[in-house]
């Protein structure tokens, strides 16, 4: 889904065609956390849960974008499969609610975020840290976006 929200243009088919490399991308992004977990994981000290994550975000990301690529290549070989996904994907309807989903998201994510370093600080530096960094990363995105789109439109 936020593959499609951000790779969607007036020509479609370039869309598709940009999707059908981020695909390609997630893909190997999937096999760089499987090989990561075959070769480095099995001789470190991290623990069952941190080797349970290499192969969990690997299995997820891989299965993601096979399936994207899969959509796309077939969206790609089928005009009248592609007409009836742009109509759909191009209704003003569907994209303000996708906009405001992606919107809400943020805002609710943001603001638990700030909750959650209250809790956090007490508990690990590290923890805090990140969550801090991912929260200055959101606003500096927002400003960054807002910026662009304000020329842009």
């Amino acid at each position: 889904m936020l593959v499609k929200l951000i790779l969607t243009s007036q020509d479609y088919e370039k869309s598709l065609k940009q999707r059908r490399l981020a695909a390609i991308a997630m893909l190997c992004v999937g096999l760089v956390g499987f090989v990561c977990y075959f070769f480095l994981v099995p001789g470190s000290s991290l623990s069952d849960y941190a080797q349970g994550f290499y192969l969990g975000a690997a299995s997820g990301i891989f299965a993601a974008a096979l399936s994207l690529l899969i959509r796309t290549q077939y969206l790609l070989t089928h005009p009248q499969a592609q007409k009836r996904a742009k109509i759909k994907e191009t209704d003003e309807r569907q994209q303000h609610i996708t906009n405001e989903a992606a919107q809400f998201a943020g805002v609710v994510t943001f603001f638990v975020s700030a909750a959650a370093l209250f809790v956090v600080l007490p508990l690990s530096m590290a923890v805090f840290s990140a969550l801090l960094g991912v929260m200055v990363l959101y606003f500096l995105s927002f400003v960054a976006a807002n910026l662009w789109l304000s020329k842009k439109l």
